[in-house]
């Protein structure tokens, strides 16, 4: 179990260093683009598996611009 926490925690760090926002207590990722690297959808998809939302922002920009 402290495997999968670490995990997670992981996956938040590197969520928002790339510039998405994770808000933990509701178990939310907002994403900074419609579209995100490959790695970062990965990591969306870790997340999904664990019950997270992953939602847009109202004002997304439609293309990552990585």
């Amino acid at each position: 179990m402290k495997a999968h926490n670490n995990r997670r925690y992981k996956l938040h760090y590197n969520l928002r260093r790339k510039g998405n926002t994770v808000i933990t207590r509701e178990r939310t990722v907002y994403k900074r683009a419609k579209q995100l690297t490959d790695v970062e959808s990965r990591w969306l998809s870790e997340l999904l598996s664990f019950g997270y939302g992953i939602t847009d922002g109202i004002f997304t920009p439609p293309v990552a611009e990585d």
